[in-house]
């Protein structure tokens, strides 16, 4: 849907200058202008309608209390895109991480694996991505739950002791052997990346 004439004929340099001045309503302006650009980008990133208007949504509030570090008010549009892209990132890794936990699939996580490598490190390439599944899931079963609760979960050592009804020393201890094992088999990884 194109913009209507009232939305376009006020620069976003205007807007973006009125709204750091107290007036809110410019900021409205400056929604309703981009609002379908955010949530198609989100949309495009996530795949879920609902969950892109949230994106959105949530990508405003952020571009509207971060305003003030907009170094070039006429560049609005692309500063906007990198924060709804962040915050589509965002929800994908909430949703590797909640997904792993809560469902209990902490035994078949490539997917969660391979999407926080691919979003962690958006250069990798497919194989790449592959490389870093198929290596985790060669750990030993008590290396393998820790370093994903680690970092597709992001629990700490001693939450992960909870979860799994061990000791953080031991937890710790089995984060470490994993470290040097990943370590280890990713070093053509690391090669290439570099």
């Amino acid at each position: 849907m194109p913009d209507s004439p009232e939305l376009t004929a006020v620069s976003d340099e205007h807007l973006v200058t009125t709204t750091l001045r107290g007036d809110i309503a410019s900021f409205g302006t400056i929604v309703e202008r981009y609002w379908n650009m955010a949530v198609a980008l989100a949309l495009s990133r996530i795949g879920d309608l609902v969950e892109a208007e949230d994106v959105a949504q949530e990508s405003f509030i952020k571009a509207y209390v971060e305003l003030h570090r907009l170094r070039d008010p006429s560049r609005f549009a692309g500063w906007l895109g990198k924060i709804v892209a962040q915050q589509s990132t965002n929800l994908l890794r909430k949703r590797a991480r909640d997904r792993a936990v809560s469902s209990g699939e902490i035994d078949n996580l490539d997917a969660a694996v391979g999407l926080f490598a691919a979003s962690s490190n958006p250069g990798l390439t497919a194989e790449q991505t592959h490389l870093v599944r198929q290596t985790v899931r060669r750990l030993p079963d008590k290396f393998r739950k820790p370093i994903i609760m680690r970092f597709v979960a992001g629990l700490s050592a001693v939450q992960i002791a909870e979860q799994l009804g061990k000791r953080p020393g031991t937890v710790r201890v089995w984060l470490h052997r994993a470290y040097q094992i990943l370590r280890k088999d990713l070093a053509p990884l690391f090669e290439e990346v570099k």
